[in-house]
């Protein structure tokens, strides 16, 4: 039985936009287009009556694939606009620079935001951060870590508790890595996430391929937001997906690690077998087996 991270996913207004900024602001390249999505097979696996949308993925030279997600029907919903960093859910992607005012300048030429506001100083981990966003609203972290290269980071998910949220990633192949606790009040922490007092838990999970996912746990303070899987035609971070070699057994060992699933959204095609579900905090979980003749 095997898992592998296939890609994050994010619901986007404008294709050609969103795909410019991911190109000329961080370097990711086309990997694969899958053109207009539609049909039955679809509207029972995303839970949406007509649903029809241009899917497109891209590659970043580190590995990490994000597929852009462009509905034309039912059109997408929500706010465009930076998530609150203590939110439930995806919040962040997060990018290593060699070079913060370039790379800062460099996000804002391809159509994102940056918020200067946010620039701090964390000098005990010897890093410079910044958030900005994409066109969508999607929070972008730059950081620049002294002797560190440029690269991917990470993702980061805010969860209700780092160590009940554990088991589930390490099911899934990820195992524990650095652990930050900043419980300090520190003002560069205030600063970069824009909330006075904010105290925090950090905890890095990795896997075998050097993929890493940032389980956030707020100490101060309290986190918000439902814990419930986001509509994949909401615009923002969608979900989060894995091949898998046999989806019955690994979907009954992420639910017995406290994951849920929607039978009714499973589907299998003469290419693909597709299932959904969610962690234990509402992220939406996506398992892929290819199929082939």
């Amino acid at each position: 039985m095997s898992i592998t991270l296939s890609h994050r996913g994010i619901c986007v207004s404008d294709l050609e936009a969103s795909t410019r900024f991911y190109r000329e602001a961080l370097g990711f390249e086309p990997y694969a287009d899958h053109g207009v999505v539609e049909g039955p097979a679809m509207e029972q696996t995303m839970e949406m009556p007509g649903v029809r949308l241009h899917a497109v993925m891209l590659r970043h030279p580190d590995g990490p694939v994000i597929e852009l997600l462009h509905f034309l029907a039912p059109p997408a919903f929500g706010p465009r606009e930076r998530r609150s960093t203590i939110q439930y859910g995806l919040v962040h992607l997060s990018f290593r620079v060699d070079d913060m005012d370039a790379a800062a300048a460099r996000l804002k030429a391809a159509g994102g935001h940056v918020f200067e506001e946010t620039r701090a100083r964390f000098d005990a981990g010897g890093t410079t951060m910044l958030y900005c966003t994409d066109p969508d609203g999607v929070r972008i972290e730059l950081m620049q870590m002294d002797g560190q290269p440029a690269g991917f980071s990470h993702s980061g998910i805010c969860v209700e508790n780092v160590d009940k949220a554990m088991p589930y990633y390490e099911a899934m192949g990820f195992a524990p890595a650095e652990n930050y606790v900043l419980d300090g009040g520190f003002d560069w922490l205030a600063t970069v996430n824009e909330i006075p007092g904010i105290k925090l838990r950090a905890q890095m999970m990795r896997d075998a391929a050097g993929n890493t996912i940032e389980l956030l746990e707020t100490i101060e303070p309290q986190s918000f937001g439902p814990r419930e899987r986001r509509p994949l035609n909401q615009y923002g971070l969608t979900h989060i997906a894995f091949w898998v070699d046999d989806v019955d057994a690994e979907a009954a060992r992420l639910e017995a690690a406290g994951g849920s699933w929607v039978a009714a959204a499973r589907i299998v095609t003469p290419g693909i077998e597709l299932h959904h579900g969610a962690d234990r905090d509402g992220v939406r979980i996506e398992l892929m087996r290819a199929i082939t003749a």
